[in-house]
């Protein structure tokens, strides 16, 4: 197997309550891409878009279709967390650690906060995680970056050193806050592991020859591309996961195979990072 016959991509959101009826901006959107064109799809709670993921996945593999998706939150953690959480260098052995501690409702309530501060407290000083409503913080969970001390982790992990645009995976809160939606979405992608078995992999941390393929993505790699793109009235999270299906969708088997299995086996990789002159060609590419 080398192509993928469906592209997914995902805008993720830790959002504590559903996301307003009218379809938003900051909420989960969906683009899916296949022989037929692209069809974006809104969702209010991370529940019915995992539901609808799932069946999507369920349909194609039954079909005999590959689908390889994308989502814009991090696999992984700098060099060091996972060890000091686990035991273990193995990525998985943190999202399983994470699928049992993160509480996440069908409404979107969630105890990610909870989770943050037990994590900090495994580790020296103050952090590595921050931010949080100003009711919520204290000192082993500061509201502020500038709060923390000694935990003794890297910033940043080595993909994100290389894209300046990149958040740290340790803000949980306001504006850019992925850390938050790495915790709210590893334990889904773990949910997903179990249900699909051995016909789902997770780039780069596993060979990407099955059914179903998972990995990370960072939709600013081809902002200019997406702003170019974007219809006059439409959402730019929409935007985003349109032209970024469409990337994955026009790039050739061998481009696509080899991207996927470029990036470090502990800290994970963005798609595409060093190669963005490759994607942008794609995303010029009529339809």
């Amino acid at each position: 197997m080398t192509g993928f016959d469906t592209c997914v991509v995902v805008d993720w959101s830790a959002r504590s309550a559903p996301s307003p009826a009218t379809p938003a901006a900051d909420a989960i959107w969906m683009a899916i891409a296949t022989d037929a064109g692209v069809d974006c799809h809104y969702y209010r709670t991370r529940s019915a878009a995992c539901f609808a993921l799932e069946a999507l996945f369920e349909q194609e593999r039954a079909a005999g279709r590959r689908v390889v998706a994308g989502f814009d939150f991090p696999f992984a953690y700098p060099a060091g967390f996972g060890e000091i959480v686990t035991g273990s260098k193995d990525p998985f052995a943190l999202w399983a650690w994470l699928a049992d501690a993160i509480q996440d409702d069908d409404t979107n309530a969630n105890n990610r906060f909870d989770v943050a501060r037990q994590l900090n407290g495994m580790f020296p000083g103050v952090g590595p995680f921050w931010g949080c409503p100003a009711k919520d913080a204290d000192t082993v969970l500061p509201a502020r970056g500038t709060e923390r001390h000694g935990h003794g982790m890297a910033e940043r992990r080595a993909v994100e050193r290389s894209v300046p645009r990149a958040q740290s995976c340790w803000k949980l809160y306001t504006t850019g806050s992925v850390g938050s939606q790495a915790l709210m979405g590893i334990p889904r992608l773990q949910a997903m592991r179990h249900r699909f078995g051995t016909d789902l992999s997770v780039a780069p941390f596993q060979t990407p020859d099955t059914a179903i393929v998972l990995v990370e993505l960072f939709p600013s790699l081809l902002a200019n591309d997406i702003a170019a793109q974007q219809a006059e009235d439409e959402i730019k999270d929409r935007a985003q996961v349109r032209v970024l299906a469409q990337v994955l969708s026009r790039l050739p088997a061998v481009d696509l195979n080899r991207l996927l299995s470029t990036g470090d086996q502990e800290e994970g990789w963005i798609l595409g990072v060093g190669e963005e002159t490759l994607m942008s060609a794609h995303a010029s590419t009529p339809s």
